[in-house]
């Protein structure tokens, strides 16, 4: 089990209301101290793609609490001392009352526009910016991997935090984390998110205790994807590997053709699919070769590679710029692409046996 630090920020009530969520949420996981949350989101499956749901990775979350005065100190606050800090993630949460469902606040803006007085009665009435720098910050979590239908309450992504402290907060802690170069156990850009929870009318308590559980695991933990790779023979008893284009990620390097596996495939739909996408051909799935879980600073790829045949069609680059046939024998005298490369001998043993 894997045990994590998140520092969870809320706020009290302001402007006149006799309560705030994000005060009582920080209540609640400061009297339990510990969080255990089940990473449903990292994804493991059996060779048919199917998902092991008693084999998810379980965070033990440790909550370091802090209640930020609502006003330009509390906004600063988290800021200030986050050079001290010895944590893994930072999660932010704020009352919006016009809200229906929680929100995710995907960026900062450097504006205060207020059109109520903060507890400590500043009223800002025209733009201002809230420190010198850039006009907009992007949250430092990795929201191109944020897992929108995994979580127990629905959730809404936002690009605007308002003008208000709690886009303040948001901004000044973004922009200490960047000057800090602050990063976490992986190597990271310390994560820091900030999540809008709307009011008791519209959410009970527990769900919102619930959800922050949930964010606060995905934060400290790496994204995990689930990609097919197809090792496709022609009819020639040859097989296909193929090149990144230049606009790719990994570009020039060769590979297996595949992609990721999405929600509700299996491993053979998936190959089907994405190999009819990338070399416009028809297959047949012969069965599983080699699984790979390969490690990078911000993600995990959990691979999966089959043995498939092509039925009909000629291959055409779709994806890729280039694809070559080899023999078998001939696996391990060519270059592969990092993620490939731990499973080519296993493979080249089950097909040569």
């Amino acid at each position: 089990m894997r045990r994590r630090r998140v520092l969870l920020t809320g706020f009290p009530a302001f402007g006149g209301m006799s309560n705030n969520i994000s005060e009582d949420v920080i209540k609640e996981l400061s009297r339990r101290g510990n969080s255990k949350v089940s990473l449903r989101e990292r994804p493991r499956v059996d060779d048919r793609g199917n998902t092991l749901s008693t084999d998810m990775p379980i965070v033990e979350i440790e909550w370091q609490t802090e209640l930020l005065t609502c006003d330009e100190a509390g906004s600063s606050q988290i800021a200030n001392s986050l050079k001290d800090l010895e944590v893994d993630a930072i999660l932010h949460l704020g009352l919006c009352t016009s809200c229906i469902t929680p929100r995710i606040e995907t960026q900062a803006r450097n504006i205060l526009e207020m059109r109520i007085a903060d507890n400590a009665g500043r009223k800002i009435s025209a733009s201002e910016i809230i420190i010198n720098g850039q006009q907009f910050i992007q949250s430092s979590s990795p929201l191109n991997r944020f897992p929108n239908d995994s979580f127990s309450t629905k959730l809404k992504q936002s690009n605007d935090a308002g003008s208000f402290v709690c886009n303040e907060t948001y901004y000044r802690t973004l922009s200490a984390i960047d000057f800090n170069n602050q990063k976490d156990h992986f190597g990271r850009e310390l994560p820091c998110l900030f999540l809008h929870l709307p009011d008791f009318d519209k959410m009970e308590l527990f769900e919102a205790v619930k959800l922050v559980e949930e964010i606060g695991a995905w934060l400290c933990e790496k994204p995990r994807i689930v990609v097919a790779c197809s090792v496709l023979e022609g009819a020639d008893g040859k097989f296909i590997s193929c090149r990144r284009s230049p606009e790719e990620s990994f570009s020039g390097m060769w590979e297996f053709a595949g992609g990721k596996v999405e929600n509700g495939e299996s491993i053979p739909e998936a190959l089907i699919r994405e190999i009819d996408e990338e070399l416009g051909v028809g297959i047949e799935v012969k069965g599983a070769l080699a699984k790979h879980v390969h490690e990078m600073a911000h993600l995990e790829i959990e691979l999966h590679a089959w043995h498939c045949k092509i039925i009909s069609g000629q291959p055409r680059l779709v994806v890729h710029d280039k694809l070559r046939w080899l023999k078998v024998e001939d696996f391990l005298d060519e270059e592969w692409i990092g993620a490939d490369l731990p499973m080519i001998s296993k493979i080249q043993k089950l097909l040569l046996s």
